[in-house]
């Protein structure tokens, strides 16, 4: 009986062992091409950095503004990498202004982009769970660039009691529930 276990181990099926090493070289071969994506979108392009334009900046403003992924904007040719948007609004309180404004649209419209994700409308992706992250991303998004709108309020409310000593013993003072 022992042979017969050490023999169903030791026996491995040929047609199961080639099918996930191709499958195992075909996700390395993805990672290594997101991997250089993800690169390209966070060190920048090669090259020199793409001259500011109204035109472009536009284009960005209005991708953030409608909920927009500003690493798929700047992904294309004529436009900067992310890197350069970011030293564009470093160096320009003017473009970091527009920049906010942005959010805030974006912020003001989320509100109707939750509804719609969370209703199974046509920004939602199908997966419930992937949705709700996504709209509590959102969410959380919208509290921190609009925080008048959509921020956390919290009221604290702060009582004081005089204690009062009587016979050695101490009770709560004016305003307490002891006197």
């Amino acid at each position: 009986m022992d042979e017969k276990i050490t023999e169903t181990t030791k026996t491995v099926n040929p047609k199961r062992s080639r099918a996930m090493k191709a499958v195992a070289q075909e996700l390395a071969a993805g990672a290594k091409e997101t991997r250089a994506l993800v690169e390209t979108a966070v060190k920048g392009k090669v090259g020199k950095p793409t001259k500011f334009t109204e035109e472009k900046w536009e284009r960005i403003l209005a991708c953030v503004a409608s909920y927009g992924d500003l690493f798929e904007v700047c992904a294309t040719d004529d436009m900067p990498s992310v890197y350069t948007v970011g030293d564009w609004i470093r160096k320009d309180e003017r473009l970091m202004d527009d920049m906010r404004k942005a959010w805030q649209v974006f912020s003001m419209i989320g509100y109707s982009v939750n509804n719609n994700v969370l209703r199974g409308g046509v920004l939602s992706t199908g997966d419930k769970s992937r949705d709700f992250e996504i709209a509590n991303n959102n969410r959380w998004h919208m509290s921190k660039t609009n925080r008048r709108d959509f921020g956390d309020r919290q009221q604290i409310e702060i009582t004081t009691f005089e204690p009062v000593v009587l016979d050695g013993q101490i009770i709560q003072g004016p305003g307490g529930d002891g006197v």
